[in-house]
């Protein structure tokens, strides 16, 4: 611990839970948006639209704010760089990331055009909706794990 920065500690901590709060409960709300889009079409495309949206500016920030709190409270704080679950949930973090830049916000991109192009009812939509309700269960089951080691702190 760096003790000359250890009153900043609960700071980070109280930034670090509410950049949590934001991020995970913006994604929480995407599928729950969709699911209730897909039951009025005429709305679907505007839905992806702001999910994409919210994603973007709002979400995917606060997870950057969230990581780099992470870290700064690591080095300032009572825990170690190599606790087993600091580098688990870096980890996850980092795997969630590569999956979310690079799978889910291109499925996403696909999904608006499919619904601009041949419609929500069309083969393509569905199997790209599909596709990102199983991507979104298992960014959120990655999520819910990294919540875990933040609140148990496991060690071997």
């Amino acid at each position: 611990m760096i003790d000359s920065l250890e009153w900043l500690y609960p700071w980070l901590k109280i930034a670090h839970i509410l950049m949590a709060i934001v991020a995970v409960g913006f994604n929480l709300s995407y599928g729950i948006l969709i699911s209730r889009a897909a039951r009025e079409p005429a709305h679907l495309g505007h839905v992806l639209r702001s999910v994409k949206f919210l994603d973007e500016r709002v979400a995917n920030p606060a997870y950057g704010v969230l990581f780099l709190l992470g870290l700064a409270m690591v080095f300032i704080g009572p825990y170690d760089i190599t606790d087993l679950w600091v580098w688990l949930a870096i980890g996850l973090f980092l795997t969630a990331t590569v999956l979310g830049f690079a799978v889910y916000s291109p499925l996403l991109r696909r999904q608006i055009a499919a619904v601009e192009g041949p419609g929500p009812d069309s083969t393509e939509y569905r199997a790209l909706a599909g596709r990102g309700a199983r991507l979104g269960a298992l960014l959120g089951g990655i999520v819910v794990v990294i919540l875990a080691l933040m609140v148990l702190k496991p060690t071997l």
